[in-house]
């Protein structure tokens, strides 16, 4: 997997082979000229010498997310260098092994596939479907043929982050404007930039709240006695490296709360591989999260104002009710017009005086514009929903990639999937209870030259 799948935010130079990597983390070039042999090894001669040595076949170099996350830099995306750990055919691999236990077997795990509205939008394009039908189509594949246990839709999370950043946004008003512009926090590119260039001088206006993709994680594997198995299918690469966060990781079970990121492209490889065909009849519907519902007992669900989960449209509206008594229409909101699209702002105005000034920055440009405008105390926003993909995560980088493929059709779809207008009061019974907050930390960066590399 090379790095230019990644977003913008991590893609900080226009070259393929690096970003701005850490001497931590790469291994030096080899000075030796190699010659194949047929016995499996290498003669290796010195420039110098011209001695030939032989050695075993040397292993392809191998890091982890983990590893990625925790560098002072970047990782390198040579081809030589592998990302295993999320990959749609390690999920192959262990669907397989699973489907090869007996049914009381301890080993066999339950295995979980969670779906992206953004992702879900882009596969209806694909197959020339509504959102509806290719979810349903979808969802019985998945449990027929490849024998998934449970079929979950990523929007039920989605609400709890709503709602949750919605709060932490009016008590951060409330409480004299501390640390605004609230930054959402559902972006891993933006959020490892975030860390790894700008420390503490940002994170502080970071919201808390995990993303939907963590929450549902973390109800999914909130059972601790069942072996569970959970893939997530995402409009976006930068999530692989958010579900290895070690914040996810639970030390009593030895398991991340989401087992396996593939982003929408991956999965559509995968269902060709399987023979998926969008065209069969079916009826089968996203299961029901037993542990999510308001509190009439329906499910809710909201895809409103940005082809990013609707952050901004949702506090906007919540924040001008709870905090000013005022109730807007059920129209979209009115956003300053610019030439740049993928930055907007919109305003409460009463009596003349402006109460809340909201704005959207997508790409990585708009972002780095954010930064420097709070850097330099002229960032008079109190909320910015901010996304490293330019158009935000129906244009993400993990997205279906094809002249079929039109992101206006994505949009949508999007924008027509079963939806209320707004969220509800959701609850997660007491028995049922999880954090849906974790903490973001500056990564110490090594000061010297990451060109000086020491052998």
């Amino acid at each position: 997997m090379l790095t230019k799948n990644f977003s913008g935010a991590l893609q900080l130079t226009d070259l393929d082979d690096f970003i701005g990597p850490s001497q931590q983390c790469i291994i030096p070039m080899q000075t030796k000229l190699a010659d194949n042999t047929d016995d499996g090894l290498i003669k290796l001669r010195t420039k110098k010498s011209n001695k030939i040595e032989e050695e075993s076949t040397p292993k392809v170099a191998k890091i982890t997310l983990n590893d990625c996350l925790a560098c002072s830099g970047c990782i390198t995306s040579a081809e030589s260098i592998l990302i295993d750990q999320q990959d749609y055919h390690e999920a192959q691999r262990v669907l397989q092994l699973n489907q090869s236990l007996d049914q009381n077997d301890p080993n066999r795990k339950i295995t979980v596939i969670s779906i992206s509205p953004q992702s879900l939008s882009s596969l209806a394009v694909k197959y020339k479907l509504d959102g509806l039908t290719c979810a349903r189509r979808i969802t019985s594949f998945l449990k027929t043929k490849l024998k998934i246990d449970y079929v979950y839709d990523i929007s039920y999370a989605r609400n709890f982050s709503l709602i949750e950043m919605k709060n932490e946004f009016i008590t951060r008003y409330q409480n004299n404007h501390q640390n605004l512009p609230l930054l959402t926090s559902e972006c891993p590119g933006w959020i490892c930039y975030a860390e790894k260039t700008q420390g503490e001088y940002i994170i502080p206006h970071i919201s808390r709240v995990k993303s939907p993709q963590q929450i549902l994680g973390s109800l999914i594997k909130k059972d601790k006695n069942k072996n569970i198995y959970h893939i997530s299918i995402q409009p976006c690469y930068d999530k692989k490296l958010e579900a290895s966060r070690q914040d996810f990781y639970d030390e009593q079970r030895q398991q991340y709360d989401v087992d396996c990121v593939i982003s929408t492209g991956e999965f559509d490889k995968w269902l060709t591989e399987e023979q998926f065909d969008p065209q069969s009849n079916s009826d089968l519907d996203y299961d029901e999260p037993y542990c999510m519902k308001d509190e009439n007992g329906q499910m809710i669900l909201t895809h409103r104002g940005s082809g990013s989960g609707g952050y901004l449209d949702y506090i906007f509206r919540s924040a001008a009710k709870e905090l000013f008594n005022v109730d807007l229409d059920d129209g979209p909101l009115e956003f300053k017009v610019t030439k740049n699209q993928d930055f907007r702002e919109t305003i409460l105005t009463i009596d003349g005086q402006v109460r809340l000034r909201f704005a959207y920055a997508y790409g990585f440009r708009n972002i780095q514009n954010i930064v420097q405008k709070l850097k330099r105390n002229k960032c008079d926003y109190d909320f910015v929903e901010i996304m490293a993909c330019p158009s935000g995560c129906v244009n993400g980088g993990g997205q279906i990639r094809s002249t079929d493929v039109n992101l206006d059709d994505v949009r949508h779809i999007y924008e027509t999937l079963p939806h209320l207008n707004q969220p509800l009061n959701l609850r997660i019974d007491e028995e049922n209870h999880i954090s849906l907050f974790t903490e973001y930390r500056p990564i110490e960066k090594n000061i010297s030259n990451t060109f000086n590399l020491k052998w």
